[in-house]
């Protein structure tokens, strides 16, 4: 399980979302190992970490996660994961509340409805049939506000070149096995179990996981807060990468001013 393991200060665990590996925090490492010791890592079936194939689940993969932090002598973290990353902080969150000193949840979901299963499956054959540099375009569609593209399309391109450079490409396995995960995940109505102080975040123009999934989690979790990011879309942490990740640090520290 690679992983990166940098700065000093109280542990904050990055868990990254559906096809993106640890360089895709690139934006936020230097601005969080400043105040923490930060751990991110590539999820199985992406990067630099094993691709089995074989059925992922979001529970397997927080325990991978898990299993990281007792391989780094981590007794508890901060933990922020994104999309995907999202739903397997929340099962990390409720298999193992004492490792989690504080949970943001960004841009997720606690479980996907009917049209986020067609979209998934959708993705499953365009990723099929179309190869992986015309997937990675069209996804962007679903990834980046029009705003973005609007007025930053070279940041969309770059973002894009980036992707088709990774010198470890996410294998079809992986990618059909990660979205699985994604399709079978569903902590919605345990979510209530959470007591660690929370944040939800998502982008205003989110069209891949709408506000509307942010709103059922603050819900459901006691005394979650909630915070919308304008201009920006899905990947509103590489788009809005000041706002993310001031609101992110933050968060943290009134976290930990609370324990």
């Amino acid at each position: 399980m690679y992983h990166q393991d940098v700065g000093s200060g109280d542990p904050l665990v990055l868990i990254m979302g559906f096809g993106g590996d640890h360089m895709a925090w690139a934006l936020q490492m230097a601005d969080f190992s400043m105040r923490h010791r930060v751990i991110a890592f590539d999820n199985r079936g992406v990067g630099q970490t094993d691709a089995p194939d074989h059925a992922y689940t979001t529970r397997m993969m927080a325990g991978d996660a898990l299993g990281l932090m007792n391989a780094l002598g981590i007794d508890r973290a901060h933990v922020l994961g994104v999309s995907m990353g999202g739903m397997i902080a929340q099962e990390l969150a409720l298999e193992s509340p004492e490792r989690v000193r504080s949970l943001h949840l960004a841009c997720t979901l606690g479980r996907p409805d009917a049209y986020m299963l067609a979209l998934n499956s959708a993705w499953r054959e365009m990723r099929i049939g179309l190869g992986r540099e015309s997937t990675l375009r069209a996804l962007g569609l679903w990834l980046f506000s029009p705003t973005t593209y609007a007025e930053r399309p070279e940041l969309i391109e770059a973002l894009l070149q980036n992707a088709l450079a990774n010198p470890y490409p996410q294998s079809l396995a992986g990618f059909l096995r990660q979205g699985e995960a994604v399709a079978a995940h569903d902590a919605l109505e345990r979510l209530s179990a959470i007591r660690c102080p929370t944040l939800v975040s998502v982008a205003e123009d989110d069209i891949l996981v709408p506000p509307r999934f942010s709103r059922e989690i603050v819900a459901r979790i006691h005394g979650a807060e909630l915070r919308l990011v304008a201009a920006a879309g899905h990947g509103y942490f590489l788009e809005r990468p000041d706002v993310f990740n001031e609101l992110s640090l933050d968060f943290i520290a009134r976290s930990s001013r609370k324990d």
